[in-house]
């Protein structure tokens, strides 16, 4: 049997198979297929956007370390 890169049976004992780990990353056109069963894939955060709003909405400080149990 042909063996697929990026695909991994695991299997009990007695030889049952229980898990299959996949690559997503070779194998990307599986993730429509997980989503429809129920499968949470999480999008890329775009962490600058979200600093720069926090930037914005919030005042950052630079904490005194002698002082720090005052504050």
């Amino acid at each position: 049997m042909a063996q697929s890169l990026g695909i991994t049976i695991e299997r009990t004992s007695k030889g049952m198979p229980v898990y299959a780990r996949i690559d997503l990353r070779k194998h990307s056109d599986i993730i429509p297929i997980l989503e429809t069963k129920g499968a949470e894939v999480e999008k890329q955060i775009n962490w600058s956007a979200k600093m720069k709003k926090a930037f914005e909405e919030k005042e950052f400080s630079v904490l005194d370390m002698d002082n720090f149990w005052e504050e």
